[in-house]
Order: C-alpha cells, then structure tokens, then sequence
C-alpha cells in the first residue's frame, strides 16, 4: 500500500511536471495570460521567412532560434523575475549602463564619469568648439536671430550622495566646468539650467530630479521652459504663445519619464520612491505670433517635444536628434545627414543647443563645425536672390487652384503639410528654370 502512495506521488509529479513543461510551449501560439511587455530598448525579433537561400546558408536557423528564444510563453514575467532575483540577492542590475546607488537612486553611468571628469575631453577641443558656437551666435544675433546654448542638469551633479562607494573618485575638471570657463572667456551666452537647479533645489516646493529616472522632473521640465520662453520673447521683441501650466499636485502614479531607468530594468515590484509634482497645461496660441525654431538636443527635450510645443508654440520647429534624426510634426522622421545647413540655419528665427552634462563630451554633435562651414561658404545676397525667386513661384502656385488642387494631393500623399509641398515644388519649379537658361 505504502509502495502504491509512493508511485501515485510519483506520477502526480510527473504529471505536474509536464504541464509546467508543456505550459511555456502552449503559451506562445495561443497567449492564454497576457503579460506585461518589457520595457526599455527591446530589440524585437521578427519572425523568420523559410527559403532555399535562407535554409542552405543556415540564416533561417539562427533567425528562428532568435525568435523562438524571444517568444516563448512567459518569457517576459521569467526575465522580470530574474532581474528581481539579482536585484534581492545582489544589489544589481542587469540593464546596460545602469547602476544602483544608495537608497536605490539609480544613475547612467556615464552621468557619474562626467561629474568626475572621467570623460573629459580636454582643454584645446573644448577651446574650439565654444569659439565655433560663440562664430554662429555672433552671425545669427547680427541677423536678428536668437541662439541658445542651455546645460541640462544632470543626475550625478543632482544627487552625488547617492553615488555608490566602489565609484567614488576624485574629481578632475569636467566637460561642463571647462565649456562654462571658455564660453565666459570667449563672450559666449550660456543659460546653466544645471547650475540654477543646484542652487534653488532646497528652495522650491516640488523635487526637480526624479529618483528613479533620468531626465529633469515635469515640475523642472516646466522651470525650464517658461525660461526658455521668456528669453526669446525678450531677444525677439514679440509675444509667443503661452505654455500655461496648472496647479501642482503630488501623485506616487508617475508618469513618463520620471521612472524611466526602473523601468528599463524590468522588476516584478516597483521600487520605492518620493511623490512627485504633476501638473496640466494648456498653450494659448490667440493672438500669439510663432517663431521657427531647431533644437539640437540630447533626449532631456523629449517631454517637451511629446507635448506638441513645436507645433502648438512654435511655427512648426524641428527637434534634431543628437544632430541625426530630424522630428518634425508635419513630416515623417528625416535624416539630418544630407540637410542644407545654411538654409536650415537662415530660415530660423531660434537655434537653440541642450546637452545634458553627461552628453557634452560630443555635444553638440557636428552641429558647430556644419554651421559655421556652411555660414563661411555661403554668399548671402545670392541666396536672398533665391529666395526671392522661389516666393515668386510660391505666389504663382497660390493663385493656381489647379496647381494648389494637384499639390494638395501630393502633399497627403507623402504625409507632409501642404505648406512644404508648396515649397518644395516652387524651389523645384526655380531650379528647373536656371537648368532651361543654361
């Protein structure tokens, strides 16, 4: 009888066993429990197309294994739940780049080699990239334009107590010390969003750092702007729309980024935090003139950007991506590798610079040594001349409703404002007109 129990036991384990088998297998065609997606930069595995070529030179087995690793059922609460186990046992992240400071601050660990210089990229090439910007700034500010060159805080500046102890070093100058040293040798207008935070943190009412992200708080995001807002109103001498914001109020729901490195560590639990400061806004457009800006920015401009003041305060404004990518509300993502600089520069009324200090190293991207290339080359009353000309074709099409009726068309088409396509056709229909004289 005892023996029977004992075999019984032994296939209810077996027969247990094999369902907790057979369970991730079933999982992952038919999804019987939906799970929460990771977070952070996932790169997703697409599922693999069977050819003759793909099978004889063995790329449709190694895809297949990618995405079958990728796919199967629980995949996604087994990784949380490893990352949480690490997290228990050793006081670690497996997220790239990451570190876990005391009291669970969380850092990018190339905001700690910044504040302690480690990435410093010495005297002569700062030297000449601020005498680049502080060329641009002079050319743009004799053209009644308005240039911004802002420093984001930066986390470990923020918050260095929090640093843990293994990466605690003696601090040499830094990026951002060297860049304000120069630019104040050189005249350059620098607006230290950095140093204004240190200096008001245990003043204001609301946290300006999150604990567990990496970007300035929505409550500093908002100091900044209404900063950023006020300047150009002042060196443009007109009124912009208003980004109004509402009352504060405390939430521990927070909202994008605040949490934003937790959440690329992908725990089963929320690790604990402070309440922070959320507010609604509205932008007032009524009678309200909108400039045309670019912001060359790091990723402390997403939140703005997401907020639609490009569209909604500015004149339709370009935010370039670490000086590649080109965000625009009326176009698609563009590249910024090809982009006529000196057209680009010459139809703004802003050209405005972020950089957080932990990206200076390379900042501003190119972006200087472009601009001042393009401004040195550029014959300023030829181009006024093409300017002038292609208005002319502008004017020609408005006045066509056949033209405005076929552009209009063109412009849905590729998904971009009818004011481009116009604009691209007319500078389209000029060049074509000086290949016809030659």
């Amino acid at each position: 009888m005892e023996r029977q129990n004992r075999n019984r036991i032994a296939q209810l384990l077996f027969v247990i066993f094999m369902i907790l088998l057979w369970i991730p297998a079933l999982d992952m065609p038919f999804r019987f429990i939906g799970e929460r997606p990771l977070d952070g930069a996932v790169a997703h595995a697409e599922r693999p197309e069977l050819s003759a070529q793909s099978w004889f030179d063995e790329s449709f087995q190694q895809n297949a294994e990618q995405f079958l690793n990728q796919k199967f059922g629980f995949r996604n609460t087994l990784v949380r739940s490893y990352n949480q186990l690490v997290f228990w046992l050793y006081h670690k992240t497996t997220a790239k780049g990451v570190v876990l400071g005391k009291d669970n601050y969380l850092y990018e660990l190339n905001y700690i080699k910044a504040y302690y210089g480690q990435d410093f990229r010495g005297d002569s090439i700062i030297a000449e990239r601020v005498r680049r910007l502080s060329f641009l700034n002079d050319t743009l500010t004799k053209l009644g334009k308005t240039m911004i060159v802002a420093m984001a805080p930066g986390k470990a500046q923020f918050y260095p107590q929090y640093i843990p102890d293994d990466l605690r070093s003696e601090k040499s100058t830094s990026n951002y010390e060297a860049i304000l040293r120069e630019a104040k040798k050189q005249g350059l207008p620098i607006m230290d969003f950095n140093g204004w935070f240190l200096a008001i943190k245990d003043s204001v009412p609301y946290p300006l750092y999150p604990k567990t992200g990496i970007h300035w708080s929505h409550y500093g995001m908002n100091l900044f702007f209404d900063s950023i807002v006020r300047h150009i109103e002042q060196t443009q001498g007109v009124d912009i729309p208003d980004y109004e914001v509402s009352e504060y109020y405390l939430s521990d729901q927070y909202q994008s980024p605040d949490n934003d490195i937790e959440l690329g560590m992908n725990l089963l639990f929320p690790l604990e935090n402070f309440p922070m400061a959320y507010a609604d806004y509205t932008i007032n457009e009524s009678h309200k003139k909108k400039l045309k800006i670019m912001v060359i920015s790091d990723s402390f401009f997403w939140a703005l950007y997401s907020r639609n003041v490009m569209s909604k305060v500015f004149d339709d404004g370009e935010f370039w991506y670490y000086n590649q990518e080109i965000f625009q509300p009326s176009m698609e993502k563009q590249s910024a590798t090809f982009m006529d600089i000196e057209q680009e520069i010459m139809d703004k009324d802003v050209v405005m610079l972020l950089s957080t200090d932990a990206n200076l190293r390379d900042f501003p991207w190119g972006f200087d040594e472009q601009a001042e290339h393009a401004i040195l080359e550029m014959d300023y009353a030829a181009k006024q001349e093409r300017k002038k000309q292609i208005d002319i074709y502008i004017q020609r099409i408005l006045n066509s409703e056949d033209m405005m009726k076929f552009i209009t068309e063109k412009a849905h088409t590729r998904k971009i404002a009818v004011d481009s396509m116009i604009l691209l056709d007319a500078t389209y229909l000029y060049d074509q007109s000086l290949k016809n004289k030659d």
